[in-house]
């Protein structure tokens, strides 16, 4: 019906009818019917003259398309056909256009946590736009400025300070030049400068600048704009944080309040910004020492985060549902056109298939018997699959559900001891080497519990995030993890050693890195027999460095080597002293590693035992 209807149509009713269609699938609440309206209008343009013929028509049937991608959170697809359209735009002579489709091209990066692609393409847009000179300044002043402060803010997420804080920079400046040529109204100036000094001083506390942090916070907070008294929310909270390091109370509390305030006034989202002011009065009561009402305010941080992890989980359970539905849709539509477009030649060849069905059927019967009993086995084997498929689903599931019980019931405890620790820290009861141990406990913990909510987060995925590097000392991390884990040494008689031939800082995540020597050395410990010695040996190689973990254990089999750093891996045993060995241990480590650009492999050590080696980057 579709292909009869298509001829029907005048060309001069193809951009009328992709219009219509356009306006209709976005007001529609219906994704099946978004779905159709979006293939309708593709339809339209089949044939690439039509679409060279009508270019903005067949650009409101590539955005229809993208939406319907959209509202099933394929976040890939929806981006394949803004490529196509930011193709077809010419950025001189309608810039406005191209910049809108490249920030939205910016916006879904955001949404898939790729930081830097995000922006890179909000930067993008902010330069075609700025190099217009035949458009009205009113017109994109908003959308200039609203472009710089997104580049700067997905640079901050990507933990790139220094772009963040000159994009930051460039806004303000980018202001005062818009109201020195009379573009911007003093009420929308306040309004936007509100935003960049808000964000500008947040990126300086980050970097431990707080005298020039406190400086734009004070300037943000100041400034007169009723009308956006609700975006200084985060300014208030981020200025009671400063306050609270230069130890100025009174001032961080009044922050505190009026925060509060805004947040109750303007805001119903309890997992926006109620999560960070409980946890802006945790660290605010936990400086003074008032550790009885920074223990509830934390707690109250910690329900909200856990609440917010999992509406998360159902709201992508969901979305999987409505992907599977899509697929079906999708289906049924494209086999629907293909039986249109084909059947006037189903019926020219029936005849024809007629003919051949006589000794399709004569050779069917006489291979009756033999196919009966193929079918028959056929289904006795498919029965006998699908049982144990059945079978192994249940206990996948069972495994998982466990996990995450195990996960969720260790994170309290182990948050409760870094807590304990803390405050310990704070008493001034400690000489210099108790202090060392519990701040040795307080990493630890911390990390443990990076570790478990990653798991409970990720479905018990691991090391899929976005890593976020800082400079890292590797020879002071190595040191610390060293003397940490001597103490797990000493209940079999070993020693950990460690010797540096040189120092390096290195781009990474620190509680990565660690977990990895974690792993590697405690592994060493496990498998060792008791007086025997751990050597851990740090070099540098030009742009590398490459740390050695050697043990006089019990070695690895040779059957066993390209085993060892597979998830749940067969390849394991019993620690000298019965230790039990759980094999994700070294699958977790390549994997960070790997994330890192780096490598890791072992060899036998020929005193005995295994050497594992690691090589990172400078």
């Amino acid at each position: 019906m579709l292909d009869t209807l298509k001829k029907e149509i005048k060309k001069d009713d193809i951009e009328n009818l992709s219009y219509y269609y356009y306006y209709r699938g976005l007001t529609t609440k219906d994704k099946v019917a978004l779905i159709g309206y979006a293939d309708t209008a593709l339809s339209l343009f089949s044939k690439p003259k039509t679409q060279q013929e009508f270019p903005n028509a067949y650009i409101k049937a590539l955005l229809l398309k993208s939406q319907v991608y959209l509202s099933f959170n394929r976040e890939s697809e929806a981006l394949e056909y803004y490529f196509i359209i930011k193709s077809l735009v010419n950025e001189n002579l309608n810039p406005v256009d191209y910049a809108a489709y490249t920030t939205k091209i910016a916006e879904i990066y955001g949404l898939q946590h790729r930081y830097r692609q995000a922006a890179a393409y909000y930067l993008e847009s902010f330069n075609v736009l700025n190099q217009s000179k035949n458009w009205g300044a009113n017109n994109i002043v908003y959308l200039k400025q609203s472009s710089l402060n997104s580049a700067g803010y997905y640079y901050e997420k990507a933990n790139v300070l220094d772009s963040a804080q000159l994009l930051y920079k460039r806004g303000l400046s980018y202001l005062d030049e818009e109201k020195s040529h009379h573009n911007i109204t003093q009420t929308q100036l306040n309004q936007s400068k509100i935003v960049f000094l808000d964000n500008l001083g947040g990126v300086l506390a980050k970097k431990g600048q707080f005298e020039e942090a406190l400086a734009k916070l004070e300037e943000a907070v100041a400034i007169n704009a009723y009308s956006e008294e609700r975006s200084k929310s985060t300014t208030y909270l981020k200025l009671a944080n400063v306050y609270t390091h230069f130890k100025n109370y009174p001032k961080a509390n009044i922050a505190l309040n009026k925060a509060d305030s805004l947040i109750t006034q303007y805001y119903t989202d309890d997992y926006n910004l109620k999560p960070r002011l409980n946890k802006a009065k945790s660290e605010f009561f936990f400086a003074q020492n008032k550790f009885k009402e920074g223990s509830e305010f934390l707690k109250r941080y910690i329900q909200q985060t856990d609440s917010l992890n999992n509406a998360s989980n159902d709201l992508a359970k969901m979305d999987l549902n409505s992907k599977f539905e899509a697929v079906r849709v999708k289906r049924d539509l494209k086999l629907l056109a293909e039986l249109n477009e084909h059947k006037t030649m189903y019926l020219i060849f029936s005849g024809i298939f007629i003919v051949m069905l006589i000794p399709i059927i004569l050779l069917a019967h006489k291979n009756a018997k033999q196919s009966k009993k193929n079918e028959r086995q056929t289904a006795r084997y498919s029965r006998q699959l699908e049982k144990a498929m059945k079978k192994l689903e249940e206990k996948n599931k069972d495994y998982a559900k466990m996990m995450k019980i195990m996960a969720h019931d260790l994170k309290n405890p182990i948050s409760g001891m870094v807590v304990i620790a803390n405050l310990l820290l704070m008493e001034e009861n400690f000489n210099d080497d108790e202090k060392e141990m519990l701040q040795l406990i307080v990493t630890s913990g911390e990390n443990s519990v990076e570790m478990i909510d990653q798991l409970l987060t990720s479905g018990l995925a691991v090391e899929n995030e976005v890593l976020h590097k800082e400079k890292v000392d590797i020879r002071q991390l190595l040191r610390q993890c060293t003397e940490l884990l001597n103490y797990k040494a000493n209940d079999k008689n070993q020693r950990v050693s460690f010797v540096s031939h040189g120092n390096a800082e290195i781009m990474a995540s620190r509680e990565k890195i660690w977990r990895v020597f974690n792993n590697l050395i405690v592994n060493s410990i496990k498998f060792s027999p008791e007086g025997t010695i751990i050597k851990i040996v740090l070099e540098k190689l030009g742009s590398a460095v490459r740390i050695a973990v050697a043990d006089q254990g019990i070695g690895i089999a040779e059957k066993d080597k390209e085993k060892i750093f597979e998830m749940f891996t067969e390849a394991k045993r019993p620690g000298t002293a019965g230790e039990q060995p759980f094999g994700i241990g070294l699958s977790i480590s390549k994997q960070i590693i790997e994330n890192h650009n780096g490598k890791i492999w072992l060899k036998d050590n020929p005193g005995g035992g295994t050497i594992f080696y690691v090589e990172l980057p400078i």
